[in-house]
C-alpha cells in the first residue's frame, strides 16, 4: 500500500501524492493507503496543512468499472471524502490532467482547490447509468449552484480549468507548478469544509426552480440515474447533510445494480477491450502521406477523413472526369462543414492544401500507406494491388478494402504479403465509427500497427479480425444475415412498416424488408413486434457465435461494439452478444430451434450456443478468456 501513496514534507506542508498510474484509480488498496496517509499527516506536528495531488497524467479517477459488480468496501470513497472534509488542518487539492468522477469528488471534499490551466473536470458517471456516490450531489451545488451542478452531473459535461474557475468549482488556476502553488496556498489558508457552505444554495426558490427545470428536460429513454441525480441535488437544499448523503448512497446502489448500468458498463469495458490485440505493442511505421486509389464515394470519404486528420493524401483515379467529380464533392463537403460551424475557413484551406489528385498510380511513389478503394471485383482489385505494390517504396503499407473478398488471396497478388492488411470501412446505415482490420497469417505486426495508428488518427475504433475466415467484412456479413431475415419476414407476410418499427426499437430499422409475398396459408401480419425482434436477434447472435467459435473475431464483446458502432444498435442494450446473454442460452436455443424450419442456414443453432447451453456458460465468460 505504501507504494500507492507518497508523503513528503515541503515548507511545513504534508504533500500526499497518489501513485497508481496511469489514472490513479481509487481502488480499495489506494483508499486504504490514502486514509492512512491522511491520519499521519493530520498528526504530523511539523506540518500546518495538507496538499493532495496525483502522479502521472491526471489527478485521480474513481473505482475501476469492473469493481462495480460488488458494493464498495470500507474505507469507501465517501468515507475518505468525509475524512478530508473534517480534517482539522487545511486540505488543498493540487489538480492537473483529467479530474473526473471519483477524483473530482475527492477534490470537492478538499477545503481549497488549485488547478493547472490544462486540467479538465467532469462527472462521466451518468453515461454508465450511474451517479456519484461520495457527496458530489451535495458539494457541487454548494460550490457552483444548483443549475450549473445539475448540468455538470446530468450532461457529463467536461469543463476546462477556466470554466471551472469562473463557476467557482476551483479556487485558483496556474500556468506553472500546481503543487508549488498549492503549497503556497496551504501555508496561508485555513480549513473550509465544503458541506458547511450555504451561499450558493441560499436562494431556495431559485434552487428548486433549477431542479424542476432539470426534471422537465428528462426524456422517456433516459437512464434512471438522471432522475436519482435530480432527487439527490434537491436533497442538498431540503435535507440535513447526513440524511442527504445517505439518500445519495442509496440512490447510487440502486443505479449500480440496475440493468441500464450493468449493460452500459459492459459496453464501456468492451470498447476498451477492442484495442487489445497481438499487434498492439508493435511499433507503427512512419505515416505522413496516405494514398487512396479510387475516387468513388468510399475513396473520397477516406481522403476527406485523412486530410481532416492532418495527414497528406494523394487520391488517384485513372478516369479524369471521375477524379474531377470526386474533388468537387470533397470541396462541397468541406464547404458544408464550414457552414455548419464544424471547421473554420482556415482549417478548410489547410486541409485542402494537404490533398492532391492524380490520374496515374506513379503519384503514389512516396506514400507511406496506400488504401485501395476500387470496385468489389477480384480481378480489378488484384490488378490494382499488383501495380501499387510495384510502384510504392519498400516498407509502405498496402491496405485493401473489401466487403466480401478473401484478404490473403489479395495480399498474395502483391508479392509483398507482409505489407498488406485489410482496412475495412463498412457503410451500412447509420455509418461506420469502427474500422475492421483483417489480419492474415503472414501480415507483419508493424503493418497491422500502422493500420491501427491510422484508424485512431481518423477518430475510429478498431476491431481485429482473422483474415483466414470466409473473407470480407464482419459487418457486411451481419448486414447479409439481417437482410436474409428480412426476406423470411416478407415471405411470412410481415408488413414493411411494421418490421421497420419493431426493428427500430433495437437500432436495426434500416434493415430492408421486401414487400411481403406470403407463402400460401401463412399469415405473418399477426407476428408481434417481439416475435420480429426475436427472429432477428436469434439469427444475428447465432451468426456471431459462429464467428467467435471459428476465431475470426477475438471475443464476443468485439461483436457487441461492432453492432453499436457500425450497425447502429443503442449502447443501452449492450450489443448483440450481450443481448444473447441477457436472453439466456436456454431461451436462445429454444428460439433457434423454433425458427430453424423457416431457414436452417440462419437459425440452426451454432455448436458454441449448444455447448454454452449444456455447460451453463455464456458469451461474457469468453470475453475474459
Amino acid at each position: 500500500m505504501a507504494d500507492l501513496v507518497r508523503v513528503r514534507q515541503v515548507s511545513g506542508v504534508s504533500v500526499i501524492t497518489l501513485q497508481a498510474p496511469p489514472a490513479n484509480v481509487l481502488g480499495r488498496e489506494a483508499r486504504l493507503a490514502l486514509s492512512a496517509a491522511m491520519i499521519a499527516a493530520e498528526a504530523e506536528a511539523a506540518s500546518r496543512a495538507i496538499v493532495i495531488t496525483g502522479s502521472g497524467r491526471c489527478f485521480a479517477t474513481g473505482r475501476d468499472v469492473r469493481d462495480l459488480k460488488t458494493a464498495e468496501e470500507s474505507p469507501t470513497l465517501r468515507e475518505i471524502c468525509l475524512q478530508l472534509e473534517n480534517c482539522a488542518k487545511p486540505v488543498v487539492a493540487a489538480l492537473h490532467g483529467q479530474v473526473s468522477g471519483g477524483g473530482l469528488e475527492l477534490a470537492l471534499a478538499a477545503h481549497w482547490r488549485t488547478s493547472a490551466s490544462t486540467a479538465r473536470f467532469g462527472f462521466p458517471e451518468v453515461g454508465l447509468g450511474l451517479m456519484p456516490a461520495a457527496g458530489a450531489t451535495q458539494r457541487a451545488p454548494r460550490l457552483i449552484g444548483a443549475e450549473a451542478a445539475l448540468a455538470l452531473l446530468l450532461e457529463a459535461k467536461t469543463l476546462s480549468a477556466g470554466e471551472a474557475l469562473s463557476l467557482g468549482l476551483i479556487d485558483g488556476m496556474v500556468e506553472g507548478d500546481v503543487v508549488e502553488a498549492a503549497v503556497m496556498l496551504a501555508q496561508t489558508c485555513g480549513p473550509r469544509p465544503t458541506l458547511q457552505r450555504r451561499d450558493r444554495i441560499s436562494d431556495g426558490a431559485g434552487f428548486l426552480a433549477a431542479v424542476a427545470a432539470a426534471g422537465e428536460r428528462l426524456r422517456p429513454g433516459d437512464v434512471a440515474a438522471k432522475q436519482r441525480i435530480i432527487e439527490a441535488v434537491e436533497a442538498a437544499l431540503l435535507l440535513p447533510v447526513e440524511a442527504a448523503l445517505t439518500l445519495e448512497h442509496a440512490a447510487f446502489e440502486e443505479c449500480r445494480v440496475s440493468a441500464d448500468s450493468v449493460l452500459l458498463r459492459h459496453v464501456f469495458v468492451a470498447e476498451r477491450r477492442l484495442g487489445k490485440m497481438p499487434e498492439a505493442g508493435a511499433k507503427p511505421r512512419p505515416l505522413e502521406v496516405v494514398g487512396v486509389v479510387g475516387a468513388g464515394e468510399l475513396g473520397a470519404s477516406i481522403a476527406l477523413a485523412v486530410i481532416s486528420a492532418g495527414l497528406r493524401c494523394v487520391i488517384v483515379e485513372k478516369d479524369r472526369p471521375s477524379l474531377v467529380a470526386a474533388l468537387e464533392r470533397l470541396a462541397l463537403a468541406q464547404e458544408d462543414r464550414v457552414e455548419a460551424g464544424q471547421i473554420t475557413e482556415a482549417s478548410r484551406d489547410s486541409d485542402w492544401a494537404r490533398l492532391a489528385g492524380a490520374a496515374n498510380l506513379s503519384a503514389l511513389a512516396d506514400a507511406d500507406m496506400v488504401i485501395e478503394a476500387v470496385s468489389e471485383d477480384m480481378a480489378t482489385k488484384t490488378s490494382v494491388l499488383s501495380q501499387v505494390a510495384a510502384l510504392v517504396r519498400p516498407g509502405a503499407v498496402i491496405a485493401v478494402t473489401s466487403a466480401g473478398l478473401p484478404v490473403r488471396a489479395l495480399a498474395q497478388a502483391t508479392r509483398r504479403v507482409g505489407d498488406v492488411i485489410s482496412f475495412g470501412l463498412p457503410s451500412p446505415l447509420p455509418g461506420p465509427r469502427l474500422v475492421e482490420i483483417a489480419v492474415h497469417a503472414d501480415a507483419d505486426p508493424t503493418a497491422v500497427a500502422t493500420g491501427l495508428a491510422l484508424a485512431r488518427r481518423l477518430g475510429r475504433q478498431v476491431m481485429r479480425v482473422r483474415a483466414e475466415g470466409p473473407g470480407g467484412l464482419i459487418a457486411a456479413r451481419f448486414v447479409g444475415v439481417a437482410q436474409a431475415v428480412g426476406e423470411v419476414l416478407a415471405r411470412r407476410g410481415v408488413d414493411q412498416a411494421a418490421a421497420a418499427q419493431a426493428l427500430g426499437e433495437i437500432g436495426l430499422g434500416w434493415v430492408l424488408v421486401p414487400a411481403p409475398v406470403p407463402a400460401p396459408g401463412v399469415d405473418g401480419g399477426r407476428m408481434t413486434p417481439e416475435e420480429i425482434r426475436a427472429r432477428m436477434l436469434a439469427a444475428l447472435v447465432n451468426a456471431g457465435a459462429g464467428m467467435v467459435a471459428s476465431g475470426e473475431v477475438q471475443r464476443p464483446s468485439d461483436i457487441d461494439m461492432l453492432s453499436i458502432l457500425t450497425l447502429g444498435m443503442p449502447r443501452r442494450l449492450g450489443g448483440l452478444m450481450q443481448m444473447g446473454d441477457s436472453k439466456g442460452m436456454l431461451a436462445l436455443r429454444r428460439d433457434l430451434l423454433a425458427f430453424a424450419p423457416d431457414e436452417p442456414e440462419l437459425w440452426d443453432p451454432q455448436p458454441l450456443i449448444i455447448e454454452l447451453f449444456r455447460t451453463g456458460g455464456n458469451f461474457a465468460e469468453l470475453n475474459e478468456a
